[in-house]
């Protein structure tokens, strides 16, 4: 009976190891992949979560950032596409660094584009803030990347950035078999559009980004800028952010 018992037990204990090391491996391979992506306490809560990865949204305030370079369909027409993609992915690099340093969630790439949200999954009550202050930092990042570019033969190039806050549908989107973290609404549109009117090395900001940023963010002397986005009814108010907390982009 002992002897059985004992065998029952070890058993028992290789089958937890087992599923231990299952585990493990579930957990490495979710930082790996999207560790890039997302903040450390993002995944964290995906790893907690035992329901997982749900499908569904929900609405919720949040500062959205776009970036896109200037004159990538130059670049890509004088570059041969092993160099380009090497530039590409160094300046990628160098842009996810900033991001997830300030908490921002990267949800896609268009291209030469990044999508950002700050405020979601993990509600951020800074988000505005933490957004403005993270596009400064990346346009101020532009000169090392820059440099690096010209040190390995390839063209300089400038980025454009947008932010606005505002509330948007994030949540799961597709199926249980693929599913995307998305946000949709007018204010994604919009950040959008706001990106579109920025030039390269600037950062403009709408009327509630700027409100809800903080003191320490510098807007440029000569002042707002008044836009009719398309397919925005209203008119919209543009800020040009030139530093935060004392940096500056020049």
């Amino acid at each position: 009976m002992t002897e059985q018992y004992l065998d029952k037990l070890q058993e028992l204990e290789e089958e937890n190891r087992i599923l231990r090391e299952s585990i493990r491996k579930r957990e490495d391979f979710i930082r790996n992949t999207f560790g890039s992506y997302l903040t450390n306490e993002v995944l964290e809560d995906i790893l907690e979560d035992k329901k997982g990865l749900r499908i569904g949204g929900e609405r919720r305030l949040v500062t959205i950032l776009f970036s896109d370079i200037r004159g990538s369909t130059v670049l890509s027409e004088k570059m041969d596409a092993v160099s380009l993609i090497r530039m590409l992915n160094h300046y990628l690099e160098e842009m996810i660094e900033i991001i997830n340093s300030w908490q921002g969630n990267i949800l896609d790439f268009v291209g030469d584009s990044i999508v950002v949200v700050f405020g979601a999954p993990r509600p951020n009550e800074l988000s505005a803030r933490d957004a403005t202050a993270c596009a400064v930092a990346m346009q101020r990042r532009m000169k090392a990347v820059n440099e690096w570019n010209l040190s390995q033969g390839y063209p300089e190039f400038s980025m454009g950035i947008g932010i606005h806050t505002g509330e948007a549908i994030l949540g799961n989107i597709g199926s249980f078999t693929r599913a995307k973290y998305d946000m949709i609404g007018r204010n994604v549109n919009l950040a959008s559009r706001i990106q579109g009117y920025s030039r390269g090395g600037q950062i403009l900001v709408s009327d509630e980004t700027l409100a809800a940023a903080g003191d320490l963010v510098v807007e440029n002397k000569a002042g707002a800028i008044v836009v009719r986005p398309k397919g925005i009814q209203e008119e919209v108010r543009l800020h040009d952010i030139v530093g935060y907390a004392g940096k500056h982009l020049d």
